[in-house]
């Protein structure tokens, strides 16, 4: 597989995950980096991180309502994680950093929350990208420190 291809799969298959929590992004990073050159390290994790929030991006929209989502199975699980985010005052910061870095609670719904309370974008923008780019940044590095071990 040539660099282009597999940074062009890596962009495909992460923006889908973005959407579609049954992509796991996060095996898709890692095995994109399992196959990478150390060359192609830096741009498959700012590849993955920028794509990751760009369909994020999207789904902030639609839990704010500026945005509206095809109807079919999963804009009734969003309508449903709005309806439980506006319950729950949950669109801090800290939890915001926390759910894009390590994963807990689910970006996924972290992301619908922030939308649905309304939490200023730019702000959703920076911590989830900082989030995002550390936790890429591990899981691209773990086979690469692997590959040095190995070696």
């Amino acid at each position: 597989m040539t660099d282009v291809m597999l940074l062009l799969s890596t962009f495909a298959l992460v923006l889908v995950g973005s959407f579609a929590p049954l992509v796991n992004t996060e095996v898709v990073v890692l095995g994109a980096a399992a196959v990478a050159p150390p060359e192609l390290i830096v741009p498959l994790i700012l590849l993955a991180s920028a794509t990751q929030m760009l369909g994020k991006s999207v789904l902030y929209f639609a839990a704010a309502g500026l945005v509206s989502l095809p109807a079919g199975r999963w804009s009734a699980r969003i309508d449903s994680a709005i309806e439980r985010a506006q319950r729950y005052n949950t669109g801090s910061t800290t939890l915001l950093f926390a759910s894009a870095a390590s994963g807990f609670p689910p970006f996924y719904l972290t992301t619908i929350a922030s939308g649905a309370l309304h939490l200023d974008f730019r702000r959703f923008l920076l911590v989830g990208l900082i989030g995002r780019t550390l936790r890429f940044t591990a899981i691209v590095l773990a086979p690469q420190m692997l590959r040095m071990v190995l070696a």
